[in-house]
């Protein structure tokens, strides 16, 4: 297993700078109502860098602040997160 040093992990954007940018609005005009849920959200995003290293709570509280269901997810959306980020040539 590859373990991601300091170094690289600065010239890597974390989940929370990949996020599209109306779903960082959606988490900022919630944060007043629900100030412990969002930040928590946005702390899992600012430390992680892979998707995968999310857990499954996190993307559906996540989800929960867009104007997605969680029904509308495919298998791939929950492996992969594309429909939430911005997607890396």
């Amino acid at each position: 297993m590859k373990i991601l040093t300091n170094q690289i992990k600065t010239n890597m954007s974390t989940l929370y700078d990949k996020l599209k940018p109306e779903y960082k609005k959606s988490l900022n005009e919630q944060e007043e109502l629900y100030p412990t849920l969002v930040k928590g959200i946005k702390c899992a995003l600012q430390e992680n860098y892979l998707w995968s290293h999310l857990s499954i709570g996190q993307v559906r509280e996540l989800i929960s602040f867009t104007s997605m269901s969680l029904g509308s997810m495919s298998s791939y959306d929950w492996s992969y997160g594309e429909k939430l980020l911005i997607c890396e040539d």
